[in-house]
Parts: structure tokens; C-alpha cells; sequence
């Protein structure tokens, strides 16, 4: 299922529910949810290569407040090139980067710009399906509390077994 920005952000947008859904919840809650959720439009497209979704994304979306689970982007202004990594973005604290060389998602160490961290998804198509497939799973554990996507599952979505020590982490 590898997605363009713009099928992500339809995707989402379709999974995202409505505020009523969340009547048994604390007050503020839906809120809250729902605005991390948010992804807004941008009145001038630019155009960018499909498989680079996330430039995609963040150049003709507003994804500034989008927050899955622990994954986040920066404003489009903020994207920082290095010689050898693109940042578009943070899985909490750890600075996300395009590998330039691979094409791959990467956490970078916060205080070593060169330093890789974790392997995430092997392409910004699948990172987008991974982004997609861990809102799914944290939908279906707030409404019927069991996970739609395993770990596995979730790995080889990411792009194969490379992937799934950073999804262990975050799941367990």
C-alpha cells in the first residue's frame, strides 16, 4: 500500500472520527485528539516528485500540528539538508531525517546530526503507511482497546525485520 502525500492525507482524514465518538471520554479529550490529527491545506501547490512523499506532504499540506503517536513534523520552513540527511520531523525528543543516500527514514541522535539512531521505515512512501497504519492501531485500542496491526505486521510495512526494533520500543 505505498501512499502519495496526498492519499495519506485522505486516508487520515477518513479514519479521523467524529467528536461525537468520543462521548465516554474526559472532557477535552476529543479535543485534543482531534487537533493533533489535524492536517490543513495550503492555498499554492508546488509540485514534488511522488516518491517523496514527505517533501509532498509538508510542502502542500499544513502538517504542523499532525502528531501520531509519538511522530511529528516540522513546518515545511523548518526542513534542514545536511550533505547527507534531509530533517522533516521528530519521534519525541529524536530528530527524523530522509538518508539521503538510501532513501531511507531515520532517527538521528539529538546531539550528533550524523549519528543514526533507529532505522524507521525503509522510503517516505512507507513511512507514510506506517504513520497511517500506527493511527489505525491507536484508534482501535481507544475504541475497542485491541491493536488492528501486529508488530510484525507493522515492520513489514516499514519496509521488513530492519524495521522492527523501534516499533518493539514503541509498542511494548
Amino acid at each position: 500500500m505505498v501512499m502519495t502525500a496526498a492519499e495519506f492525507v485522505t486516508a487520515i482524514r477518513e479514519i479521523t472520527p467524529d467528536e461525537s465518538k468520543f462521548t465516554k471520554m474526559p472532557e477535552g479529550f476529543a479535543q485534543i485528539y482531534l487537533d493533533e490529527l489535524f492536517i490543513g491545506n495550503k492555498s499554492i501547490h508546488t509540485n514534488v516528485e511522488p516518491e517523496n512523499a514527505i517533501i509532498d506532504l509538508m510542502s502542500n499540506y499544513d502538517v504542523s500540528k499532525l502528531t501520531i503517536m509519538i511522530f511529528s513534523f516540522n513546518r515545511s520552513d523548518e526542513l534542514k539538508d545536511t550533505e547527507l540527511f534531509t530533517f522533516f520531523g521528530w519521534r519525541e525528543a529524536f530528530p527524523l531525517a530522509i538518508h539521503k543516500a538510501t532513501g531511507e527514514i531515520v532517527e538521528m541522535d539529538w546531539a550528533d546530526d550524523n549519528r543514526i539512531v533507529n532505522y524507521i521505515a525503509k522510503d517516505p512512501q512507507s513511512y507514510l503507511d506506517l504513520l497511517f497504519a500506527l493511527q489505525e492501531n491507536s484508534l482501535s485500542t481507544l475504541f475497542s482497546d485491541r491493536q488492528k496491526w501486529s508488530i510484525e505486521q507493522l515492520a513489514e510495512i516499514a519496509g521488513g525485520y530492519k524495521y522492527q526494533p523501534h516499533l518493539t520500543d514503541l509498542l511494548s
